[in-house]
């Protein structure tokens, strides 16, 4: 009896934990220890190990260890022991045996090339003497014992040794000397006091210790600090991404000498960076509400849907976890299927109240009246109706009359029962069936009066009195899941319904008494991706600079993707490589210096030779740099290579011109290398470099003695495609400036086609030289505004006449001679303060001239309103004068 819909389940899922102890790696390798001797009073240096938790313990599993690092002193390395090298003085210079220099001329001289010899002893740190072995091994190699030396011989010059070089003032730029002077009979020499070849004084400059720093480049990424892990226990946190607080970026020093070149950043007491704090924004994920509560079941009879949703309580910014599918109000919804059993709310009547006569006859107290009936919504359970409920659970449409008419039968009349319920009708409702219900006769009536129809039928009407039933089936759930997860493999289900023809939901009985067919599938399997975070792998080291030296050099690192995210996970950054500047190093090359002016011997023009030296140069790697001149030794380890060439072209023949001669320049620059391309696209030939030497001609008499101008061109790969058009500047009276201008904006000296060259010069031929002329674009001569032209036969402009204004007098005027007034605005109507007479102009009719004595005949009517002229420019007007002095 109990309905199945609300049986309890017997059987349930349980979970009987598994022990799980704790698993930790095993110790790493012991740190090393520092294996050279230690100064005197350096600490103690100690070495570590250390392991990691890599499962933690659970259900009542084995704890973890309490020691996850391990830490111990190093053995006492050995001290230091400081030993130097005591070099004692040169003694005396010792002439080579002469046996030796037996066979060279001067063997029997007591002067020449010897070797002195010092003495060199080991010392400890305290001056006490040590065995020589000690400071060969702690000191370095052995100084040297011996050096050559001369005896001077009686021609010889003679010096004392040189001084100490006297002190610098700590002045960059500064100079320092050191002297010695001539001994003996050297003084009394002139070769010995020729300074050229026997300098007293010598000169050096002061080292300079001016270095300044500037930043170079650009900002490099945002870089954590290195090894910074998230540590739990021990452990990395896996699958979420915590790259993310303050680190710092770098920007690249540059140190220079006062002489701005390029030197090491140690000279600037630098490490090569600026460092500047900076924030790696961390990300934060979608956050959503908890679950509401689910809502009552749509259907307060048969199947339906219940919901419960979360609403957005916070947006993901800074690449979090995205937000799901939400609706237009921010809300995600979970939906199941659920059955209201359609008798679990049934109205309950209480019987009909006495029938109350509403005419009452007070002798028969009997006739029409209204009787009532209270109507309960109540819970229908096993036994019965059992609480009263709100009328909002039970269905409205289906609630019971709670007041009906009645009658209340007087003695004579018949009196009938209550009427039956109504026959079924049959299917289909197609209004050819009628139901019919009947009511049996209780009293009959007195004689002459007779009782009413036993029987009353009406005809079935689809959706009135009759229906037809369905089944329907409702929307899917959700993908539902096993309690505790939150995602994989779930079920979605749908519950079927019956479905009466007018719409409403009733209970499945009707449907099942019908036999319909039931064809739907009511679960099916769906699957909730599960959120799979994105997983990065570790930084790579910094790549190798990608400069060897200069300022532009980059290191960079990168990362992968060893998990792509999947669902609602954390999607992975867009910052997959991070770049870092190297520390700037200067760069150092063998450079050709200028060449000497050419020289030509015992003559002053001519065939001559001309010199130059390689010096080294320090530059910042860039091709502009052109190099600052350095001690030869910072190229010591560089092979002397200039331009790809081994072979160093250190002299060569040149040419003095004679005067009156022809001569060529020097070779200029190389040109930019020129691609072969066509509307913007490289053929693929390669590009070309051009250079030349301009032949200089002193004397016109003697050009025919000249060279030609020598061209020479070799291949190159770097070039672009480069587009050349002609512009011109707006124009200035009869002239303007044209150029050509290269794509990439530059203006250049060829390029452009000469024949599409546009005209820079617009003057007129012959030149407009009449008053108030001037040289029109089509480069023929015109009048300014308010003149017109006067042209003579052959087509020139003879002069420029200003346009004329003719007054006609009225009536009420003074008669008086026709009159030309000069108007300031030609085009224009001159105002008229007496508000008579009329203002005439002179226009051009026609292509035939109106003569000026036929004026009464050309002004015989006013001419039409004169249409607007282009340029405000009248057409030329010839005109012909009879000598009439008033006109």
């Amino acid at each position: 009896r109990c309905p199945e819909s609300l049986r309890p389940e017997t059987v349930r899922p349980c979970l009987l934990p598994c022990r799980k102890d704790c698993i930790v790696t095993p110790f790493s390798d012991w740190t090393l220890c520092p294996s050279s001797c230690q100064e005197g009073g350096v600490t103690v240096k100690k070495q570590s190990r250390h392991r990691v938790i890599i499962q933690l313990p659970a259900n009542g599993g084995r704890e973890c260890p309490d020691s996850l690092f391990e830490e111990k002193e190093c053995e006492a390395s050995p001290v230091c022991h400081s030993y130097r090298w005591k070099t004692h003085k040169w003694r005396r210079c010792q002439l080579v045996p002469w046996y030796v220099r037996q066979d060279s001329p001067g063997a029997h001289e007591t002067c020449g090339p010897g070797l002195q010899a010092r003495a060199i002893t080991c010392r400890r740190q305290d001056g006490g003497q040590a065995d020589i072995s000690e400071c060969l091994k702690y000191s370095g190699p052995l100084p040297s014992l011996t050096q050559t030396c001369q005896i001077p011989c009686q021609d010889d010059c003679q010096f004392t040794n040189w001084s100490k070089f006297s002190s610098c003032n700590g002045d960059c730029g500064g100079v320092r000397t050191r002297k010695r002077t001539l001994v003996g009979k050297s003084k009394k020499r002139d070769k010995c006091k020729n300074s050229q070849l026997y300098p007293l004084i010598e000169n050096q400059f002061c080292p300079c210790d001016k270095y300044s720093a500037q930043p170079v480049g650009n900002w490099s990424d945002c870089i954590l600090p290195e090894g910074k892990l998230e540590v739990l226990l021990g452990m990395k946190v896996q699958g979420d991404i915590k790259e993310c607080g303050q680190g710092y970026r770098y920007q690249a020093m540059a140190c220079y000498d006062q002489n701005n070149r390029l030197v090491e950043t140690s000279r600037c007491n630098s490490h090569g960076y600026i460092e500047e704090a900076c924030i790696i924004p961390c990300p934060s994920d979608c956050k959503l509400s908890e679950w509401s509560n689910w809502s009552r079941c749509s259907k307060s009879c048969g199947s339906g849907v219940k919901v419960r949703s979360k609403w957005l309580r916070e947006k993901p910014y800074n690449g979090g976890r995205p937000c799901p599918k939400l609706d237009h109000v921010n809300q995600v919804y979970e939906v199941v299927p659920c059955h209201s059993d359609c008798s679990q709310y049934i109205w309950v009547t209480e019987p009909w109240s006495v029938c109350k006569v509403t005419n009452v006859d007070l002798r028969e107290n009997c006739g029409e009246g209204v009787q009532t009936r209270k109507v309960r919504c109540m819970l229908n359970t096993v036994d019965g109706p059992s609480d009263t409920v709100e009328d909002y659970l039970c269905d409205p449409e289906e609630m019971p009359l709670g007041a009906r008419k009645c009658t209340l039968p007087c003695p004579e009349d018949c009196v009938m029962s209550e009427w039956g319920s109504w026959s079924p009708c049959s299917l289909p409702c197609n209004g050819s069936s009628v139901r019919e219900r009947s009511a049996e006769s209780l009293r009959q009536p007195d004689d002459g009066k007779s009782c009413p129809a036993a029987t009353e039928t009406e005809v079935c009407t689809l959706n009135k009195n009759c229906y037809h039933y369905d089944y329907n089936v409702t929307d899917w759930s959700t993908c539902q899941l096993s309690e505790k997860a939150v995602c994989g493999n779930g079920i979605k289900t749908r519950m079927l319904d019956c479905v009466r023809s007018d719409g409403k939901s009733v209970d499945l009985k009707y449907c099942e008494e019908l036999g319909l067919e039931k064809t739907w599938q009511m679960n099916m399997s769906c699957v909730v991706e599960c959120p799979v975070n994105c997983q990065l792998s570790d930084w790579s080291p910094w790549s190798e600079c990608s400069q060897t030296c200069g300022l532009t050099g980059k290191m960079i690192r990168r990362r992968t993707i060893n998990q792509p995210f999947q669902g609602d996970g954390r999607p992975c950054p867009s910052q997959m490589e991070q770049f870092k500047p190297c520390p700037v190093k200067p760069c150092y090359r063998w450079q050709y210096g200028q060449w000497s002016a050419c020289k030509v011997e015992d003559a002053q023009c001519g065939e001559g030779t001309r010199v130059r030296n390689i010096s080294c140069v320090v530059f910042d790697g860039s091709v502009e740099d052109v190099g600052k001149v350095v001690d030869e030794e910072f190229c010591g380890e560089i092979e002397p290579i200039i331009d790809g060439n081994k072979k160093m072209i250190l002299e060569e023949t040149c040419t003095v011109p004679c005067p009156g001669d022809c001569y060529l320049r020097e070779w200029s620059e190389w040109s930019l290398c020129q691609l072969t391309c066509v509307n913007g696209e490289d053929l693929g030939f390669g590009g070309i470099q051009v250079r030349s030497r301009a032949v200089i001609i002193q004397e016109l008499e003697n050009q025919h003695l000249c060279p030609e101008q020598a061209l020479e061109t070799r291949p190159c790969n770097d070039g672009q495609c480069y587009e050349y058009k002609w512009m011109a500047s707006p124009w200035k009276g009869s002239s303007r400036t044209v150029w050509c201008q290269r794509s990439d904006g530059l203006n250049v000296t060829g390029g452009c086609l000469v024949m599409r060259q546009p005209d820079a010069d617009r003057s007129c031929n012959p030149p407009c030289s009449q008053p108030h002329a001037y040289c029109s674009e089509t480069r023929t001569c015109s009048c300014e505004d308010g003149y017109t032209e006067v042209m003579s036969s052959d087509g020139t402009l003879e002069q420029c006449t200003l346009i004329p204004v003719v007054v006609i007098p009225t009536m009420e005027d003074k008669k008086g001679d026709v009159k030309t007034s000069r108007a300031v605005n030609p085009t224009q109507p001159s105002s008229n303060q007496s508000g008579r007479g009329r203002t005439w102009f002179l226009q051009p009719f026609g292509p035939v001239p109106c003569s000026i004595y036929k004026l009464s005949y050309c002004f015989s009517k006013k001419p039409k309103k004169p249409q607007r002229r282009q340029n405000n420019r009248l057409k030329p007007l010839t005109l012909a004068y009879d000598g009439d002095a008033d006109m």
